[in-house]
């Protein structure tokens, strides 16, 4: 169990940054998560995905590193978009309610999608844009 790491890459779709996540989100791998997501909040763009494609397992630090993402976000009319979380994770989701906080979605082109309806439907990001 000491072995287990995270890996994280940026990538773009349409100027909308993906960024890609392996392995579990945990106590010992959050401060990586969390410095990955910072980064592409930096950025500066509006929507941001996280492909949880291959994540395995995320427990609460996890969670609460997306929530502060979310915070930084907000000012800037910005959104969190999370695809194809496993099982487990979208069952906790649920739960915690945090599902009506995230966006949510199957796949990258729902997530996409949803970042270009939320840009066509706020004329202050189409302002800026």
């Amino acid at each position: 169990m000491e072995n287990i790491r995270i890996d994280t890459s940026l990538r773009h779709v349409d100027d909308i940054p993906v960024l890609d996540v392996v392995g579990e989100i945990d106590i010992y791998t959050t401060p990586q998560f969390k410095e990955a997501v910072g980064k592409v909040i930096d950025e500066g763009k509006r929507g941001i995905i996280i492909n949880m494609a291959q994540v395995s397992y995320m427990d609460s630090s996890g969670f609460g590193t997306l929530l502060s993402a979310t915070k930084r976000l907000r000012p800037l009319s910005g959104s969190l978009h999370l695809i194809a979380c496993n099982e487990a994770i979208t069952r906790m989701l649920q739960i915690t309610r945090l599902n009506t906080i995230f966006g949510v979605h199957k796949t990258e082109e729902e997530a996409l999608q949803a970042i270009a309806d939320e840009t066509a439907s706020s004329p202050e990001v189409a302002a800026t844009a």
